[in-house]
């Protein structure tokens, strides 16, 4: 049976609305990770009358193609853990920096004394 996908659908709804192992509905409907649907997709829902119907096969450029896209994902990943490293690398380069300005900073000069005025000693006779 066919089953048009409507908002708030997850593969694990819908397989739980018809009693259909999510794992089925996505080895039937060729479904590559990350396992997206969309509102208006039309998927189908293997019943224990019907086979499920065979997926054909996927053509050397499918093969291909899907490689990419699992490594295109892994590079993402990558990428984002590096951008997060590169930026905990920067904060710490920065407070570093803010502590090194502190200690070549010359000290303040210290306090003069004041003058004192001392009377002048009076002659004594």
């Amino acid at each position: 049976m066919n089953y048009v996908v409507r908002a708030g659908d997850t593969l694990n709804s819908i397989a739980a609305r018809f009693g259909v192992p999510v794992q089925e509905l996505i080895r039937v409907n060729n479904i590559a990770y990350p396992y997206y649907i969309y509102v208006g997709q039309t998927i189908y829902i293997p019943t224990a009358a019907t086979p499920a119907p065979t997926p054909p096969p996927m053509s050397d450029f499918d093969r291909r193609l899907t490689r990419v896209e699992y490594r295109v994902d892994a590079l993402r990943d990558d990428y984002t853990k590096l951008n997060d490293r590169v930026d905990r690398l920067e904060t710490r380069m920065t407070r570093l920096e803010n502590r090194v300005t502190n200690l070549e900073r010359p000290p303040a000069p210290a306090p003069r004394p004041r003058p004192t005025t001392t009377p002048t000693p009076r002659p004594r006779t």
